[in-house]
């Protein structure tokens, strides 16, 4: 199941804690079931720019990006905050 994200939720830090999309029964997801869904395969997520799906991936186990594009930026950073 595809998940689109429109917000995150950040700490105090500013470290994405969670991945939002209003009025959607998943959101907000902690960032830590973003991983386990979608290494376990259960779920995708996606941020959806200039209308092509960037789609969020693990990296270090731990920490939240999107897909490459031409300007070779994390999307989840553009993103506005809850």
């Amino acid at each position: 199941m595809d998940r689109q994200v429109r917000m995150t939720k950040k700490d105090r830090a500013g470290k994405i804690v969670a991945l939002c999309n209003p009025g959607q029964p998943w959101s907000p997801r902690r960032t830590a079931d973003v991983i386990k869904d979608i290494n376990g395969n259960k779920s995708s997520y996606y941020v959806k720019q200039a209308e092509r799906r960037k789609y969020v991936r693990v990296i270090s186990g731990t920490g939240l990006v999107t897909t490459n594009d031409a300007a070779n930026e994390n999307n989840l950073d553009n993103l506005p905050t809850v």
